[in-house]
This record gives structure tokens, sequence and C-alpha cells, in this order.
């Protein structure tokens, strides 16, 4: 019996597209919303174009290939590459998966680094069933939430 399938990318979600351009005028150090590039979070601003859960993939520069979860509404730069699973695939357990496959290496060698979705669609990735992804991310994700806990008690004894 085997445990894990093997995949493309492309397959296993149903959202897989790069965020949309942005002006610097937009973005703001305040705002409700969190603007996302590849290296994380640039600043807020007071729309969205994204809704739900993503894993987050950095599409050029230094950190390329960089992977972090998000949860909620935000606004997704050309920068980052959104990746969402289908409904026989967990979004969260797909970004734990991406941040172990150092994507980084598959950019174009160029002066600035990047990826490129059609690239990244047909990567082949090992997949196991809806149910015991749910199980990896119901364990990490407790380990997660303490990291960040443990995070935020550090940040308010150094203050």
């Amino acid at each position: 019996m085997n445990l894990f399938e093997e995949q493309r990318l492309v397959d296993v979600c149903s959202y897989l597209r790069s965020g949309k351009t942005i002006t610097a005028s937009e973005i703001s150090t305040h705002g409700e919303y969190p603007v996302f590039g590849g290296n994380g979070c640039r600043g807020y601003t007071t729309h969205y174009n994204f809704s739900g859960d993503c894993a987050i993939i950095g599409r050029q520069g230094a950190f390329c290939g960089n992977v972090r979860y998000f949860t909620g509404n935000a606004y997704m730069t050309e920068h980052a590459i959104i990746a969402c699973a289908n409904n026989k695939n967990n979004t969260r357990y797909l970004s734990y998966l991406l941040s172990t496959m150092n994507l980084g290496r598959l950019s174009g060698q160029s002066a600035q680094p990047g990826l490129s979705v059609k690239y990244l669609s047909n990567v082949k990735i090992f997949i196991p069933s809806l149910n015991i992804q749910k199980k990896i991310v119901s364990v990490l994700s407790l380990l997660d939430d303490k990291i960040k806990l443990n995070n935020k008690i550090n940040d308010n004894l150094a203050a």
C-alpha cells in the first residue's frame, strides 16, 4: 500500500496564480488589509484581492521560493504566488509541504531570481490522503501556535 501519491502541484490546487500590481501610494503602515509580496507583509491597504486560506510563495527576489501560510483577507502582489488546495487536499498541509521543498532552487538563473507559475505548476509532489493531511496539520499547527505564543511572551519581556 502506497501512502503517498505523486501529483503535479497544479493538480492539487484549485487556485495557483500570481497576485496583482499595487502602487506604492496605496500601501501604508496602517490599514485594514495586509499587503503580501514575495518576502512577506509589505504594509497595509484599504482593499483586498484575496479572501480565504492559501500558501503564499515568494515569486521574485533573493528570497524567492519562501512559503508562508495565510488565512483571511489580504492584497497579494505580483511578487507572490497564491496556492489554494482543491477540495481533495488541505491548503495548510500544502504550505507545510512546499516550505520543505527549497523552491528557490527552481528559480531562473538571472540577476533577479524568479519563479514562474507555469514552471511551478508542473512540479511533482508526493501527497497523502486528505485524512492524513489533516492529522499532520493538527499537530504542526499546535506547534506553530505555541511558537507564536512564545514569541509574544519574549516580545513582552523585551519591552
